[in-house]
């Protein structure tokens, strides 16, 4: 029959389960919870706490003689980190002292620590905060819980003060920096007018405005110089051309010495001006002297008159002759002005900018003189309102409630007991899971469909009778016994496609309850009508004769070495359609026995006795037995003790036999332990059984199955009728 593996399930009924097999687990971890919850009630010092409670400001003060009616402190603490201060050592120490400096009333001697230990601190937004203090003794929470709120009010004016003198103290000295500054840039600044002769920084624009009348000048001079040169040169051809025209040097007056005078004049004039205004060391006056005696040199080397070429023409040309004289003389003139203004220019040039640069350092000694004494100012008067501030200003923590009295804590011994037992049955609850995770061993059919690849069959509840009593013959309408029909019913509708006759009942371990199972599984199928011979191959160990009651002298090893014919070793069991074959006198080589030809030459032999042949055997993880056996034999039927085989092993023996190339049927849960929350078929069974008929009814003691086995042909031949 093909396998199919169901979809493991997880759900309510698996917790319940779980926590149904360790509730004693859980119950004691509880109970002990509870006791231990008791005793820290019972034994837990009274204690007393008392609170006081502080405001803290948290707008800025503001004060109307301050600027622009400003008074504020800056940036606000937080309310965290003000709890963080009266919770400090520092603080905490300052409260010793005052606790232990008190004149009157209640002195307390303790040390800082203490003080932290018993203090906490509840920040209460927006601008409030608790102080608490908890001790065993109660006038020492109260002085705790006052002196802190006192200290902390204390330290923080004292903080505040203390940030304003710093603020003083730093203003103080920015202002001598600044003093010291503006008198270092006047004393440079003297230094150097009296060094360049230079009083007033606006000097260099006369020179400047001299300057550009100088180049206006020539521009001017220069466009008439072209011009009169244009025309000399054509009055030159007019008369240069003319009939009985021709030149003759003559001496006229020289129009640069008259120029010379004339510029002469009007320096004398603009330094006769300038010398009502400045004194002697002024570089304009200056300059205006040098240009005088500039001037004055030129007009000494420069001649009155001077030799010029003139042009003689006839009488009727004469008008021609006298613009061509004019001419030429106005060009000289032109030409001599023109050297002097050039000479002016470039002196002037010099002068104004050595003047330009002498200006821009006195201008910059000025400018910083300026802004050191705005900065001055600025201090001064920021350390004005720092000091009003400082001699206004208290701190900003006021005390709102003081403690009086304090309150006694103690734990309700009762309400300790119940949160310790709810918080013990949760931890047993939490700790039977992790249990239940560790657990590797198979405890429910689920396990085996969900961590193996057997078909499961069915299973044997756990029973508190005689385990070697057969519960389908001491109490045929049991729970058990009812299970062991079931599992019959279930081979039968696995053996519908492929029939089969002879089965291996086996376990990986000893104590599984493979032999009561294959005992009660022969004595359902033949009480079902049914042939069966039930084999006790278990050649080490054998206990099937003791539960029939038999001899076990002779048996299976007698046929096997051909002492005894197989029809003088069949045995009644006292079941009808049931025969039992010990295992008679164990081998000293069990393994190779059962291995033999003769082994199979029985087997094939006892097919042809029953139509139901049951074989016994060894568990097969440490003994070779069972994996001999199960290549011989057509089904494998595997037996596991609930909670005590773990999957590793289970799968070792279906690996163990499926490699001995063995056909395994499926497996069967034994001692099983079934309660209302695991398969409420069997429950509800055991219930009808024990409370038994209803009144007025004749209890029906036959034996009958819920399910009636198939009609199945297991030889040619022999046909078997429903139960």
């Amino acid at each position: 029959m093909e396998e199919v593996t169901p979809t493991p399930r997880f759900d309510a009924r698996d917790y319940l389960r779980i926590i149904s097999r360790r509730k004693w687990f859980i119950i004691v971890i509880g109970a002990v919870a509870m006791l231990l919850g008791g005793i820290y009630a019972a034994t837990y010092q009274t204690e007393y706490r008392a609170s006081s409670v502080v405001w803290i400001r948290q707008q800025p003060e503001r004060f109307f003689w301050t600027e622009q009616g400003r008074g504020g402190d800056g940036q606000q603490i937080s309310l965290e980190t003000q709890a963080a201060l009266a919770r400090s050592i520092p603080n905490a120490t300052k409260t010793a002292e005052r606790l232990a400096a008190r004149a009157s009333g209640y002195r307390v001697i303790v040390n800082a620590t203490q003080i932290v230990d018993s203090i906490s601190i509840q920040v209460m937004p927006p601008d409030r905060m608790r102080i608490q203090a908890v001790h065993p003794i109660e006038q020492y929470a109260i002085a705790f819980a006052n002196e802190t709120a006192e200290t902390f009010v204390e330290t923080s004016a004292d903080l505040r003060r203390t940030e304003d003198q710093a603020a003083v103290k730093f203003l103080e000295d920015q202002l001598e920096v600044a003093q010291n500054e503006i008198e270092q840039a006047s004393d440079e600044k003297q230094l150097l007018q009296r060094k360049w002769g230079v009083s007033n920084p606006q000097a260099s624009e006369t020179l400047l405005t001299a300057l550009e009348q100088y180049k206006q000048s020539l521009s001017v001079a220069q466009a008439d110089l072209a011009a009169t040169n244009a025309r000399i040169a054509t009055l030159r051809r007019e008369y240069e051309g003319a009939e009985g025209a021709k030149a003759q040097e003559l001496l006229v007056p020289n129009p640069l010495h008259a120029s010379l005078q004339q510029e002469l004049y009007t320096t004398r004039l603009a330094l006769i001006k300038l010398q009502t205004r400045y004194t002697s060391d002024h570089p304009t006056i200056q300059q205006l002297t040098a240009q005088v005696s500039e001037l004055r040199n030129h007009i000494e080397h420069e001649p009155a008159a001077i030799t010029a070429t003139v042009v003689t023409a006839p009488e009727e040309r004469q008008e021609t002759k006298s613009m061509l004289n004019a001419a030429v003389l106005q060009a000289a003139d032109l030409q001599g002005r023109i050297r002097v203004l050039q000479g002016l220019i470039s002196s002037t040039e010099s002068q104004s900018l050595d003047l330009m640069e002498k200006e821009v350092s006195l201008t910059q000694l000025e400018d910083k003189a300026t802004l050191a004494r705005s900065t001055y100012e600025g201090l001064l008067q920021a350390l004005r309102d720092t000091r009003l501030k400082e001699a206004a200003k208290q701190g900003t923590a006021r005390i709102l409630d003081r403690a009086i009295k304090a309150q006694e804590i103690k734990p309700s011994w009762g309400r300790a007991m119940i949160f310790a037992g709810m918080l013990g049955v949760f931890a047993g609850v939490m700790l039977a899971l992790f249990l239940e995770a560790l657990d590797d061993t198979i405890h429910s059919p689920e396990d085996i469909l969900r961590d193996t690849t057997v078909a499961f069959l069915g299973i044997a509840p756990w029973t508190e009778q005689d385990p070697e009593r057969l519960v389908a013959l001491a109490t045929p309408k049991s729970p058990p016994a009812e299970a062991f029909r079931t599992l019959r019913s279930n081979i039968n509708f696995a053996l519908v496609d492929q029939p089969a006759h002879s089965f291996l009942v086996t376990s990986a371990g000893a104590g599984e309850g493979k032999t009561l199972t294959a005992a009660n599984l022969a004595v359902v199928l033949a009480q079902a009508g049914q042939s069966v011979v039930l084999v006790d191959s278990d050649l080490r160990r054998p206990f099937l004769h003791r539960i029939f009651d038999c001899d076990s002298t002779m048996g299976l090893t007698n046929i096997l070495v051909g002492e005894l014919p197989l029809p003088q070793a069949l045995q009644d069991t006292g079941v009808e359609n049931l025969k039992l074959i010990p295992s008679g006198p164990l081998p000293p080589n069990p393994a190779e026995l059962l291995d033999s030809a003769a082994m199979q030459a029985f087997i094939n032999q006892v097919s042809q006795q029953a139509d139901i042949i049951i074989y016994d055997s060894p568990p097969c993880i440490m003994l070779t037995d069972a994996i001999v056996l199960s290549a011989k034999i057509e089904r494998t039927i595997l037996v596991a003790e609930a909670g005590q085989v773990t999957r590793d092993a289970f799968n070792e023996m279906v690996r163990l036999i499926t490699n001995a190339r063995g056909n395994i049927l499926g497996a069967v849960l034994n001692k099983l332990k079934v309660t209302a929350g695991d398969y409420y078929y069997y429950y509800y069974y055991y219930y009808y059984y024990t409370y038994g008929p209803r009144t007025g009814e004749e209890e029906d003691t036959s034996v009958r199955s819920p399910i009636p086995p198939l009609q199945t042909n297991y030889r040619s031949g022999d046909t078997k009728d429903e139960d």
